[in-house]
């Protein structure tokens, strides 16, 4: 899948930018800088189809009721953004990655996937996930630290 053709930088999301913006924590603020240049077509974001996966599980584990996560799915609907699919190939890449650099305290499954993605279409990786921010270099993938993001970074 191509993404050219698209205005402004192209930034491959952690589902965990997005449950900042919807959840309005301690990073919304920035998660909302990304929304508001992603509406003002100064930047694509781009998401890994098992981004919603990931936080329906996240939502599911900690509790939440479906009404309230699909109203939250439907909030994440409405934020301009692509989907890239995972492939066999980036699957593969997740397992790998995972095998050496998962478990507790360090690279979660899902966050695998979202490495693999970001290394497989060649995009930065934005995330608040201290393991990949840190690790980047050996996982290789560029990160953007969610707790940079200005509307002078891009």
């Amino acid at each position: 899948m191509s993404l050219s053709g698209r205005r402004g930088r192209v930034l491959l999301l952690d589902t965990c930018v997005i449950l900042h913006y919807l959840l309005g924590d301690e990073l919304a603020d920035k998660a909302e800088v990304l929304v508001k240049l992603a509406v003002g077509d100064e930047v694509t974001l781009a998401v890994s189809s098992e981004a919603y996966d990931d936080a329906i599980t996240a939502f599911r584990s900690k509790g939440v009721d479906l009404p309230t996560v699909l109203k939250a799915l439907e909030m994440w609907a409405a934020i301009p953004h692509q989907v890239l699919p995972v492939t066999a190939e980036i699957a593969v890449e997740a397992l790998r990655l995972y095998s050496l650099h998962g478990g507790r305290g360090r690279l979660h499954y899902f966050d695998a996937l979202h490495v693999a993605t970001a290394k497989h279409y060649g995009l930065p990786l934005v995330t608040s996930d201290r393991y990949v921010i840190e690790h980047s270099k050996a996982l290789g993938v560029s990160v953007i630290d969610l707790r940079t993001v200005s509307y002078n970074s891009f």
